[in-house]
C-alpha cells in the first residue's frame, strides 16, 4: 500500500486492523509493527478508541501486544525461545553500551600496536568519530545479513584492508560480548546475551528459519500481519517479516519511498517498492485528507524532483481549508528565529491554534535550537522539549551523584574542580559568592592556626573528614556541611556492602531535592522546564542503576559510576518521564517522521545545509559497501546525486508535517544563501513576486511586554501628538487595572523620587581624609562614593602583587639581603593564586624584577638622600575658619627621606607599569597632599618645610636611577595655599548629598564605571 503524506496509510491500517477483531478475529492474530515506539503507542491508542467506540467488542486481557516495533517483535521471539530452553532471555545491547566496547576494543588494538588495521588509519583509532563510524559499519553489514567472516573475505576480494581489519574487530567483538553474557556476574549464574540492534533482528531470524516448529507456531498464532512505514525497513528486518507474513491471511505493507530518510541507518525503500514488481498486489492511495491545498502544491513541488516512481505522487487534495504557505528571507538567524516566534504566537492568539499544535523542524539541532530557544523563550512561547542530546552521565541532574558515588567508593578521587562542582550543584546550593566567603573562611581559620595550606587544599579536606567547621559562620559552612553528610552517608553505605540502588537511594532521601525541584516545576518557566528534566534524568539515573543490579547484582558502585561515566553518545531509555506541559515541539526533521501538527515551521533552510552535500562515511567506505551489496556500481555513479536525494526527501518530510500553516525561513546575506528546495517553491507560487517574499518588515509583536515598552515611550516622548499619548495612557492604565508588571508609573525605573536627600556628614563630623582619598576625589567624587560603598573590584593580582613588592621593599630598606628578600618572595608567592602556571611564573618574575629595580634606586639615591622613616604614619588637621567642615589628613608615607639640605622628602612608591608625565606629576594631588601635611607639622620634629616629594615606579627600569621616577617640586607660601583649598574642597565632596561624575584619564579603568552617568554603560536608561 502505497501513498504520499495525509492520504491515511496509518488510518487505513488502524481501522483494518479494529475491523479484523469486530469480526471475530482473535487480538493474538493481529500484528501491527511501526517505525517506532511513538508510533506504536499511538497507533495502540488508535486501534482501542476504535474498538471501544464500536460498542461491539468487549474487551480483554491479551497475551502478546497487539502492536510493537520490528526490534520488539524480535525480542519477543528469542525470549521466548530462550524460556521454552530454559535459558536466559536476551539483553539489548544500547547505543552507549556498545560504543563503551568498541572504544575498549578499539584502545586494545592500539596498546598492541593496532597489527590488524592499516597503517595510515591507526592515529584514527583513537578518535571518537572512527569508533561511531565502525559501529555504523558492521550494522549496515548484518543488517544486510554478512559476519565477520563474510566481511573479511568482501574486503579480500574488493581490495579494502580495512574492511579485512573490520572483520577482524568484528569477531572480538561478538566474542567479548558472549563472555558478557555466559557467567558474567559474581553468583555464577549464566547472564543474558547481550545483542545489539542488528544481532537482535539476526538472531530472530536464525531461530525462525533454524526451528520449524517456532516458525509454524508463529505464522499459526499471526494471520495479520500490517506494517507501517515500511519505507524505513533494513534488508534483514525484511527478511525476517517476509518470513513471518509469507502465509498470514493478510500481509499488508504500507508506506511511502519518497519518505525514507533513515539509510544511514540501513534503511532501505526498494525493499517496499520492489515487494510486488508486478504491481497486481498494491494499491496506491490517491487522497490526501491532511494537507491544506497550498501546503499540499508547496510538498508536490518538492517531491516533484525527487527519483524513483511517481505513481503515488500527487494525490488530490480533499481538505476543506486551504492552507496557508509563508516563506520569508531574513538578514540574520535572530531575526529568523524572531519572525518564528511572532508567527507562533499570532497562531496561537489570533486563529486560537494550541501550542500543542505547532512544531518547529531544524536540519541542525546544534546549529540552530540555541538561537530558537531563546527567541521562542523572549517572546513567551513554551517549548514542550527539546532532543536530549547528552549521555546520562554528563546531564546536569545526574553529574553530582554519580560524583558523590565515586567518591564514596575513591575518597582519595576528590580534588578542588570537584569538590567546587558538588558545592555549586543542587546539593550544596553555594553561589559564587558564598563560595569566595567559604574559601576566604577556611584560609582565615587556617593562618589562625599557623598554617599555611592553599583554600584548595582547605575545602577538599573539609569535604573529605565531614568536618562541620564550627568556626566558620554558618552562612559559609552550610554548603560543606550539607556535602560533607551526604558524602558520609554514600561512604557508610558502601562499607556495609549495599548495592548500587540503595547507596543511590539513601543520598537521594538525604539531599531532599525532590521537594526543592517538584516546587520548581510547579512554578514553570525556564527553571521549571529545567527542574523537570533533571527530575528525568534522576528516574533515568534510578533505572539505570536497576537494570545494571539485574545483570551483575554483586557489582560495585565504583564499576557502575565507570559503566555509566564510559558512555560518550545519548542512549534511549525505557524509564518514566514526567508528561510535558503543552507547548511547541522542537525537533528535528528525523525526529519528526510519523507525526502532524497544524502549524509548522521549517527553520534554518539553507544551502550547504539543507542540502547537507558532504560525503560520509568516507573512511571505512560504508556507503561503498552497502552500495555493493545492493548490486550498485558506485564507481560508475554520482557519489551527490544519492545525498541530495536524502536531503530533499528529508525535506520533504518536514514540510509535509503540516496540516493547515506551512511556514519555510532562510538566512540571506553575503555569505549565507537560501535553500534550493525555497527557491523551488517560491519560484512554483507564482502569484507573488519572489522580491515581496524575501523582503522583511518587523511586524509589532504580540508580546505584551513590547506593548507595554511601546506604550511607555510614547507616553514620555514629548514630541508625540498629544492625542496619541493620551490614547497610550488611557491602556497603559487598563493594563495597569489588570495587574500588568511594569504598566503602573510607580513602578517605572527612575522616576521615583530620592530615598534621601541627607548629606553623609554633618557640620559637626571630623572627615578624615587620605592623600590617595584626595586623589581620587579630586579626580571624580561619584568613584570615591561608589568604591567606598561596596563598589569597588575585589583585591585582584595586581593590588596583590604591589602589597607584596611594598613588604619586600620595606624589609630591603630595614637591611634585608637579596638571598633573604628572594626566600620571602618564594614564601611568599607560594600562597598567591597567580591563575596558569606560565602566568604565575611570569608575574613571579616581574615581581623579583621589581624588588631588583627598588634596590638599584635605593642604592643610586643614597648620594642625595638620606632615609628617615620607612612606612611612616602621619595625620593633621587642617586649619578651618568658623562654620567650616573640620578636616583631618592623615595616611602612612611609603618612605620619609632627608635632601642635602635637611629638608623632608615624601617618597611614593609605585608598582603600576606606565609612569605618568613629569607634567601631571608637578600636579599629582596625592604628593601634594603629603607635602600639605609637612607643611602643615606632621613630622613637624623634622622641620616644617617640604623638600619635594617623588613617584618611584618600580616597573619601569631606568639605567640612570635604577628605576623611573617623577618628581613633584617642593610647596612654597604660594602654591600651599592653592593646595590647602584642593583638599578642604575634596573633603567637602565626601559629605554629599550630591557627588559629581567628572570625566578623567582612568575612567576606562573605572570599577564603577557602570554606574557612571558619564559612561554609556553606566547611562539611565530613563535619560536622554
Amino acid at each position: 500500500m502505497l501513498g504520499g503524506p495525509g492520504t491515511g496509510k496509518t488510518t487505513l491500517l488502524a481501522d483494518a486492523a479494529a475491523e479484523r477483531v469486530l469480526h471475530g478475529a482473535e487480538p493474538d492474530s493481529l500484528l501491527v509493527l511501526t517505525a517506532s515506539r511513538r508510533s506504536a503507542n499511538a497507533m495502540r491508542a488508535e486501534i482501542t478508541r476504535r474498538l471501544t467506540a464500536s460498542g461491539e467488542h468487549e474487551g480483554r486481557t491479551v497475551r502478546e501486544p497487539m502492536v510493537r516495533t520490528v526490534h520488539s517483535y524480535a525480542f519477543a521471539v528469542l525470549r521466548l525461545q530462550a524460556g521454552l530452553n530454559e535459558l536466559p532471555a536476551p539483553r539489548l545491547l544500547s547505543g552507549p553500551e556498545q560504543d563503551v566496547v568498541v572504544r575498549d576494543l578499539l584502545a586494545g588494538d592500539l596498546e598492541r600496536g593496532a597489527p590488524d588495521w592499516p597503517r595510515e588509519l591507526r592515529p584514527a583509532l583513537s578518535v571518537p568519530g572512527f569508533a561511531e563510524e565502525l559501529r555504523d559499519l558492521l550494522l549496515r553489514a548484518a543488517e544486510r545479513g554478512l559476519g565477520p567472516e563474510d566481511l573479511g573475505k568482501l574486503g579480500r576480494q574488493q581490495q579494502r584492508e580495512e574492511w579485512v581489519a573490520a572483520g577482524k574487530f568484528w569477531r572480538q567483538y561478538e566474542e567479548v560480548n558472549l563472555l558478557l553474557g555466559t557467567g558474567g556476574n559474581a553468583l555464577g549464574i549464566p547472564g543474558s546475551p547481550a545483542l545489539d540492534a542488528a544481532e537482535l533482528v539476526a538472531s530472530a531470524l536464525v531461530e525462525l528459519e533454524g526451528d520449524p516448529e517456532l516458525l509454524a507456531r508463529e505464522q499459526g498464532r499471526v494471520r495479520h500481519l500490517f506494517v507501517d512505514d515500511a519505507q524505513h525497513l533494513d534488508p534483514l528486518q525484511f527478511r525476517l517479516l517476509r518470513l513471518l507474513g509469507g502465509g498470514a491471511d493478510d500481509f499488508v505493507l504500507a508506506g511511502d519511498p519518497d519518505q525514507a530518510v533513515f539509510s544511514f541507518r540501513g534503511a532501505d525503500p526498494s525493499l517496499l517498492t520492489g515487494a510486488d514488481r508486478d504491481g497486481d498486489r498494491t494499491i496506491t492511495l490517491a487522497r490526501g485528507h491532511r494537507l491544506g491545498r497550498a501546503v499540499h502544491e508547496a510538498v508536490a513541488t518538492v517531491a516533484a524532483h525527487l527519483p524513483g516512481g511517481k505513481g503515488h505522487r500527487g494525490p488530490i487534495p480533499l481538505a476543506s481549508e486551504d492552507g496557508v504557505v509563508r516563506t520569508k528571507l531574513l538578514p540574520t538567524p535572530a531575526s529568523e528565529a524572531s519572525w518564528i516566534a511572532d508567527q507562533l504566537r499570532r497562531a496561537h492568539l489570533i486563529d486560537d491554534i494550541p501550542w500543542s499544535e505547532m512544531a518547529v523542524l531544524v536540519r541542525s539541532p546544534g546549529r540552530s535550537f540555541p538561537v530558537l530557544q531563546r527567541a521562542l523563550g523572549a517572546a513567551g512561547v513554551p517549548i514542550a522539549s527539546a532532543t536530549e542530546e547528552l549521555p546520562l552521565a554528563k546531564q546536569p541532574g545526574v553529574r553530582p551523584f554519580l560524583a558523590l558515588l565515586r567518591l564514596a567508593s575513591d575518597p582519595e578521587s576528590l580534588e578542588a574542580d570537584l569538590a567546587e562542582m558538588l558545592l555549586a550543584s543542587p546539593l550544596g546550593g553555594t553561589d559564587p559568592l558564598a563560595l569566595r566567603r567559604l574559601r576566604r573562611g577556611l584560609r582565615r581559620l587556617e593562618l589562625a592556626g599557623g598554617g599555611n595550606r592553599s583554600s584548595d587544599e582547605l575545602l577538599v579536606e573539609a569535604l573529605r573528614d565531614n568536618d562541620i567547621l564550627a568556626g566558620l559562620a554558618d552562612a559559609e559552612a552550610r554548603g560543606v556541611r550539607r556535602v560533607g553528610e551526604l558524602l558520609s552517608i554514600a561512604r557508610r553505605a558502601v562499607t556495609r556492602g549495599d548495592s548500587v540502588e540503595d547507596v543511590l537511594w539513601q543520598v537521594w532521601q538525604a539531599s531532599k531535592l525532590e521537594r526543592r525541584l517538584l516546587k520548581q516545576v510547579t512554578r514553570g518557566g525556564s527553571l521549571g522546564a529545567q527542574a523537570d528534566r533533571d527530575l528525568d534524568a534522576i528516574v533515568a539515573l534510578f533505572d539505570a542503576a536497576a537494570r545494571y543490579v539485574d545483570r551483575l547484582p554483586k557489582a560495585s558502585v565504583a564499576g557502575f559510576t565507570e559503566y555509566l561515566g564510559s558512555q560518550h553518545i545519548a542512549g534511549d531509555s525505557l524509564a518514566p518521564v514526567a508528561m510535558r506541559g503543552t507547548g511547541v515541539s522542537l525537533l528535528t526533521a528525523h525526529g519528526a517522521t510519523g507525526r502532524e501538527w497544524t502549524v509548522v515551521a521549517v527553520a534554518g533552510a539553507q544551502e550547504g545545509a539543507w542540502p547537507d552535500l558532504r560525503l560520509r562515511g568516507t573512511v571505512l567506505g560504508v556507503e561503498r559497501l552497502v552500495d555493493l551489496l545492493s548490486g550498485v556500481d558506485s564507481e560508475k555513479v554520482s557519489a551527490v546525486a544519492p545525498l541530495l536525494a536524502e536531503e530533499r526527501r528529508l525535506f520533504y518530510v518536514a514540510a509535509s508535517r503540516a496540516r493547515r500553516v506551512l511556514l519555510i525561513s532562510a538566512v540571506q546575506g553575503e555569505d549565507e544563501q537560501p535553500s534550493r528546495f525555497v527557491d523551488e517553491i517560491v519560484n512554483a507560487a507564482g502569484d507573488e513576486p519572489a522580491e515581496v517574499i524575501r523582503g522583511y518588515t518587523k511586524e509589532r509583536a504580540l508580546v505584551l511586554s513590547e506593548l507595554v515598552g511601546e506604550l511607555r515611550s510614547v507616553v514620555c516622548d514629548g514630541e508625540q501628538e498629544p492625542e496619541r499619548r493620551r490614547l497610550a495612557a488611557r491602556q497603559l492604565a487598563r493594563l495597569a487595572r489588570a495587574g500588568v508588571p511594569g504598566t503602573h508609573p510607580d513602578q517605572w525605573y527612575g522616576l521615583g523620587p530620592a530615598t534621601t536627600e541627607e548629606p553623609l556628614r554633618s557640620t559637626e563630623d571630623v572627615i578624615r581624609v587620605s592623600p590617595s582619598t584626595v586623589d581620587i576625589l579630586a579626580k571624580c567624587p561619584l568613584r570615591w562614593l561608589l568604591e567606598r560603598h561596596g563598589g569597588s573590584d575585589p583585591a585582584q593580582l595586581a593590588a596583590v602583587t604591589g602589597t607584596l613588592v611594598h613588604a619586600l621593599a620595606e624589609a630591603a630598606a630595614s637591611g634585608a639581603d637579596g638571598e633573604r628578600l628572594k626566600a620571602e618572595l618564594d614564601e611568599a608567592w607560594a600562597r598567591v593564586d597567580a591563575g596558569a602556571p606560565w602566568f604565575s611564573r611570569r608575574e613571579r618574575r616581574r615581581v623579583e624584577k621589581m624588588v631588583e629595580n627598588f634596590m638599584a634606586w635605593l642604592r643610586g639615591s643614597r648620594a642625595e638622600l638620606t632615609q628617615l622613616a620607612i612606612e611612616q604614619d602621619m595625620e593633621v588637621e587642617l586649619p578651618a575658619a568658623a562654620g567650616e567642615l573640620r578636616v583631618k589628613l592623615g595616611g602612612r608615607v611609603d618612605r620619609l627621606e632627608l635632601d642635602q639640605q635637611g629638608r623632608p622628602v615624601i617618597v611614593d612608591v609605585k608598582t603600576s607599569k606606565t609612569p605618568i608625565s613629569s607634567a601631571d606629576a608637578e600636579q599629582h594631588p596625592q604628593l601634594a597632599a603629603y607635602q600639605l601635611a609637612l607643611l602643615l607639622g606632621a613630622f613637624a620634629e623634622h622641620g616644617g618645610k617640604p623638600g619635594g616629594a617623588r613617584l618611584v615606579y618600580v616597573a619601569k627600569s631606568n639605567n640612570k636611577s635604577g628605576a623611573a621616577q617623577r618628581e613633584q617640586p617642593a610647596l612654597d607660601e604660594e602654591t600651599g595655599p592653592q593646595w590647602l583649598e584642593l583638599v578642604r574642597k575634596a573633603a567637602a565632596a565626601t559629605a554629599g548629598p550630591e557627588y559629581a561624575a567628572q570625566e578623567n584619564a582612568d575612567c576606562d579603568r573605572c570599577p564603577g564605571k557602570a554606574s557612571c552617568p558619564v559612561r554609556p554603560e553606566g547611562r539611565q536608561v530613563t535619560g536622554p
